[in-house]
Formats: C-alpha cells, structure tokens, sequence
C-alpha cells in the first residue's frame, strides 16, 4: 500500500467518526427486526403517534452512489411496526436542499430517481433472487414527495398509502402503510395481500435518492452494505434482492438484541477479530458451499476464501499486512448472507 493510500484511509477512519454518513456501528449490518404493534399510526407524515416509541431506529447511512457526504447535506434513519394486515415505516431524512419531482410531470416512473425519493425494497418469501427485474419476486418501490409511487416503470399507488411533511428545518418524515405482495402479483390485478405472522423474515432494504442541484442525483444512500468499488457495483437493489438486508417480525417484549452472527435459524456462524485474525466459526451453515470476503471502505475485495468443503466449521484469515481501519467481511451461501463491520487497530 502507497502512502497516497494509507493517508487516505487513515482520513476517511477520522471522519466517519465525526457525523460523515460513511459507516456506523449497528447492532447487525442489514438487519431489522420490528415489532408487533394494536396501535396503528395516522399516515400524516408526522411520527409523533405514541406507538412509534416501540420501535427502534435502524440507519440510511451507506453510500450506493456518490461520495460520502456530511450530516448537514444529508442523514436519514428508519423505524419499522407490523400489523397482520401492513407494514408501517416512519423515514425521518434531513436534506439540506429538496429537489422534488414535478407534482405534474406526464411521466411519472420514468425519471422518478433522479429527484429526491425514498426507494423501500421488499422481497416477501426472503427468496434472495439475484435478477428480479420484469417480475414481481421482489419490489423496488420509489417514492417521489408528490405522492406517485412506481415499482420498475409500473406505477403501483394502490399498494402503499404514505405521506411527506416537513416537520423542522431540512427535516422532513416519510410515512408509511404497506401491503405486502408475493410473487404471484399482477399489475392491475385483483392481488390480496399476505397475512403477516410473527417470526416471518423478508428481505428488507431502504434508500434514499439525493439531489441537490442539476438534472440527475448525486448521491443514493442505503440501508445495507453493498460492496464494490464504482456506483454501478453498488446501485443493483432495483433489480437485484441478493443484496437486500433482512427484516424479522416479532411480538412485543422479544429482545430486540439480535446477534450478529443468527440471521435465520438454518445460518448460523460468528466473526470474531483480534490480535491480527479474523475467526469465523460456523455452527450450521446448510451443508451449502460458501464464501468468505474481507472488503476495504470502498467496497473493494481485500481477501476471498471460497469453501469447496460445506462441513468445516472454522475460518481463519490474517490480517496482519493491512492497513489499520474500517472494513467489511461477509460470508454467504447460496441463500442467506451476513456483513458485518471489521476495525482493525
């Protein structure tokens, strides 16, 4: 490694400490679990509405498109309660400049990301489908702030009902009722939704598209690390659910303490890192083939073990000869995978 290099990663170490939207520690990258709620929040775009002290707040802080940017320019953060009949999502974002789309524009879904917009990505059976795009086995809902709502070009306004309101300077909260679809939707069909239950796992991502001038967006924040080093490496949830974090539903009074190592009963490993290794045990990982990859802050692959036996357990990779830093080890199979934030010091 260059000093260019090391002066710069030591930089973007200082600054993702200091309210830069770069990275934060969560209690699992991607992962959300919400809460049972009798209680239902008025969509008025206000999340003043008691029931919303029930859940937990879960971050929009990783960088899909752009440069990272500071708290002033942008920050949002997200809450998720269920209902056997909806979703309910409260999105609070701070934007210091609002470029909204049109409440006129003729062509509703064909621009719609390239002004300020909430994306909510929900694929209903966790099916992990790597390419999605013309069917209905995962949604890419986009959220313009004149109330239209597009899913890939098709507009979609009956399935979710939300509202945007300003509610401080730069400060505006997004909410939310959704029905949930599976994969046999029809556009313009007479599609019923799925009944909720607890204990269900969907895959789960949210972002939001920021403009601050000009014709296209600038920035595009998500919910979940996405690796790779270049903006179209990273911008693949609109057609893509391998990516999508995780959302779990659960009854009140269940710990919201979700280990970093259990995201579905069939997977489960840990990753521990100290003294210059990072150890990764498996306690059951579905008899599948797997891979193990250490990525940089950018997104770059640092290191990759592919497994050609699925009966190991154990995992070791020295990182001796790295820079010290942020980076990001996920381990996946072929469906289910797990990213968590590595600081090496």
């Amino acid at each position: 490694m260059n000093n260019r290099y090391l002066l710069l990663l030591s930089f973007l170490l200082i600054i993702s400490q200091n309210s830069f939207s770069v990275v934060t520690d969560t209690l699992q990258e991607g992962y959300y679990v919400a809460n049972l709620t009798t209680s239902i929040p008025v969509i008025d775009g206000v999340g003043n509405d008691s029931c919303w002290a029930n859940a937990a707040w879960g971050p929009i802080d990783q960088v899909w498109i752009g440069p990272a940017v500071p708290a002033s320019d942008y920050s949002g953060k997200f809450k998720v309660l269920w209902t056997p009949e909806s979703l309910y999502v409260l999105i609070e974002i701070i934007d210091d400049s609002l470029h909204c789309q049109p409440a006129n524009v003729t062509d509703v879904c064909t621009n719609i990301y390239n002004y300020d917009c909430i994306e909510i990505f929900i694929d209903e059976n966790n099916s992990r489908e790597t390419n999605y795009s013309n069917t209905y086995k995962a949604f890419a809902y986009h959220f313009d702030t004149a109330g239209h709502i597009c899913n890939n070009g098709v507009r979609l306004d009956s399935n979710i009902k939300y509202k945007m309101k300003r509610v401080a300077d730069h400060t505006y909260d997004w909410e939310f009722e959704v029905k949930v679809f599976d994969d046999k939707f029809v556009a313009g069909g007479n599609n019923v939704p799925v009944t909720l239950t607890d204990g269900k796992l969907m895959g789960w991502s949210l972002a939001y598209n920021d403009n601050d001038f000009g014709a296209s967006r600038q920035n595009m924040f998500g919910s979940v690390f996405i690796p790779g080093s270049t903006d179209a490496e990273r911008n693949i949830s609109y057609f893509n659910a391998s990516v999508f974090g995780y959302l779990k539903l659960v009854k009140p009074g269940d710990s919201l303490n979700v280990p970093v190592q259990k995201l579905s009963d069939p997977f489960q490993c840990s990753i521990n890192y100290s003294n210059d290794i990072i150890k990764v045990s498996f306690v059951n990982f579905e008899n599948d083939h797997s891979n193990v990859q250490l990525f940089d802050i950018f997104g770059r692959e640092i290191k990759k073990v592919l497994d050609k036996n699925p009966g190991f357990t154990d995992l070791e990779l020295n990182v001796s000869e790295l820079p010290k830093g942020i980076y990001f080890i996920r381990v996946a199979n072929s469906r289910n995978q797990v990213t968590k934030k590595i600081l090496l010091r």
